[in-house]
């Protein structure tokens, strides 16, 4: 699952190291981390006519279990682990787990753990934990907006961070088979799987990160791309014995997809207590269906002074199907947010989401809905 924990960059799921270093002649320790996040919200909407009736209030949670640990060996070379188990019932029970090495070179990772270019964005600020205009960890009406370069999730892959130098550092992932995933039922004792779907793919990624005087600075690029397998419709003709005669019957063949490309871009401004952000994100050739494209940018502004923050965000997504008009879907996001104590965080706050859907589905509301909400956030 996409987590964006207390608002804060994905790059906190790369350093995330609970335990300290031991020395080169003990064996990894594992400390236990992680976080946990509830919401209560109540929903006015306007759904088209003939939608069933819905509940308007619901309690919600997410939240992780993160098991980490790292040694450093003599010669300076630091090896670690992290494998982050999910609160609560999942297709992936355990989410991202992987093992890493880490010198004076920079950083290699093995495992199930998201991209270089998702890992190395920038975007947007949320006002709050937990909800977002942009990668949120709850979707209420269940649409959600992204900038993120996501299509590699958490799927099994290699990825290397340079050292930072001068305010920059590059990251490179790649990705044997976009769809093999540990802890998602996949089996190690088995043959890698057929193609199909998302296939081999790699994924580049520069960010700048620095400080002038009183204002931070962190700007972001990626790229990346996947082969891809599609299932196609195919006419077949049969001996029909019945009729001395062919049959026209249909059958599904794979065959290569055009390459499924991301593209995103993002930046983030800090001053005197305020950051300011926007990210922007393209998809081409979704799932490997050419001109099957979509589009996704987000803007934010947050101010915090002492145990407070409040803030607002906007993001709003276009899709381009290969057939058939655009659509869009937007959301706005007001809200703010008090730290009780370390790691205890209260909120509260409004959002809106607005999409071209003609017809709602029990997963997916259509037209307008507003969300208000309150909840907690701790981290441990």
């Amino acid at each position: 699952m996409k987590k964006a924990i207390l608002g804060t960059t994905a790059l906190v799921a790369v350093g995330a190291l609970a335990a300290a270093p031991a020395s080169a002649s003990e064996k990894i320790a594992l400390g236990v981390g992680g976080y946990m996040q509830s919401t209560y919200f109540y929903q006015s909407s306007d759904e088209p006519a003939g939608t069933p009736d819905r509940t308007s209030d619901r309690v919600t949670q997410e939240g992780e279990i993160f098991f980490t640990g790292s040694t450093t060996l003599d010669n300076g070379l630091k090896f670690g682990v992290n494998v982050q188990l999910e609160a609560y019932e999942a297709t992936d029970q355990v989410d991202e787990t992987y093992i890493y090495v880490q010198g004076s070179f920079g950083r290699v990772l093995l495992g199930s753990e998201d991209s270089a270019a998702y890992l190395m964005h920038y975007t947007s600020p949320s006002p709050v934990p937990m909800y977002s205009a942009d990668s949120a960890n709850i979707y209420p009406t269940g649409q959600g907006n992204t900038t993120r370069p996501n299509m590699f999730s958490d799927s099994d892959k290699i990825t290397y961070f340079t050292p930072r130098f001068a305010g920059f550092q590059l990251g490179a992932s790649y990705i044997p088979d976009g769809s093999s995933q540990t802890g998602t039922g996949e089996s190690q004792y088995a043959a890698p799987s057929y193609d199909s779907g998302t296939d081999r793919g790699w994924s580049v990624a520069a960010n700048y990160v620095n400080k002038f005087g009183s204002v931070d600075v962190a700007a972001s690029a990626a790229y990346q791309q996947a082969d891809t397998t599609v299932v196609v419709t195919a006419p077949v003709y049969a001996f029909n014995p019945g009729t001395g005669g062919s049959t026209l019957v249909t059958a599904a063949v794979t065959g290569d997809g055009d390459d499924y490309e991301e593209y995103a871009f993002g930046v983030s401004i800090g001053v005197a207590g305020f950051t300011v952000g926007g990210g922007y994100g393209v998809d081409k050739n979704i799932s490997g269906v050419s001109d099957n494209d979509s589009k996704a940018w987000s803007a934010g502004v947050k101010y915090g002074m002492g145990p407070w923050a409040v803030g607002v965000q906007y993001s709003k997504t276009t899709f381009e199907p290969a057939a058939g008009g655009d659509t869009d879907q937007t959301t706005w996001l007001v809200g703010g947010q008090y730290t009780l104590g370390p790691g205890i965080t209260a909120f509260g706050g409004w959002q809106y989401d607005d999409n071209d859907l003609a017809a709602s589905s029990a997963t997916r509301m259509a037209g307008d809905t507003s969300t208000f909400f309150v909840g907690t956030a701790l981290s441990f």
